[in-house]
């Protein structure tokens, strides 16, 4: 567990060269989508949208009862929402890799038109209406908006 008034930075965790198995995970999906890239990708943000269902409360209160005092100060629905947070940053965080290593893996015009424009209008959209606060206050979502950047300039690239 980590301490509520500090998040864990997502890229020393799961950072490339970090995990050498969870780099060859990735790896291993970018080979598996250049012959099947609409299902590999599919996968992947099905994933990415399964992560918001909410996090198990026996998870949230063991996190409350291994808290320091300062911690407990802090309401368990905060706690609770500090975690949902966490969570969906590092969904964000390992589907954007993942759909970095799938998109330097394939062929030009592998993704087709329209898995090609979904993909494109999602990820633009995260440039759309940048909150900047949280850009500011927060390196995980400096980091997620990175990966973001990235993985536009290689659907740039694959369309």
């Amino acid at each position: 567990m980590f301490p509520q008034e500090q998040d864990p930075l997502l890229s020393e965790f799961m950072g490339p060269s970090v995990d050498v198995k969870f780099d060859e995970l990735l790896d291993s999906l970018g080979k598996i989508a250049q012959k099947n890239t609409k299902p590999v990708v599919e996968s992947i943000m099905r994933w990415r949208r399964s992560q918001n269902d909410s996090l198990a409360t026996d998870f949230s209160r063991q996190h409350v009862a291994q808290s320091s005092p300062l911690q407990r100060n802090l309401r368990a629905h905060e706690i609770y929402n500090i975690l949902c947070e966490r969570k969906s940053l590092a969904s964000i965080y390992i589907m954007c890799r993942a759909l970095i290593a799938i998109l330097q893996s394939i062929s030009k015009d592998a993704l087709g038109e329209p898995m090609g424009y979904s993909l494109e209008e999602t990820t633009f959209e995260q440039f759309r209406r940048p909150d900047l606060k949280l850009l500011a206050q927060s390196a995980n979502h400096r980091t997620n908006a990175e990966l973001y950047a990235t993985l536009l300039g290689l659907i740039a690239n694959v369309r």
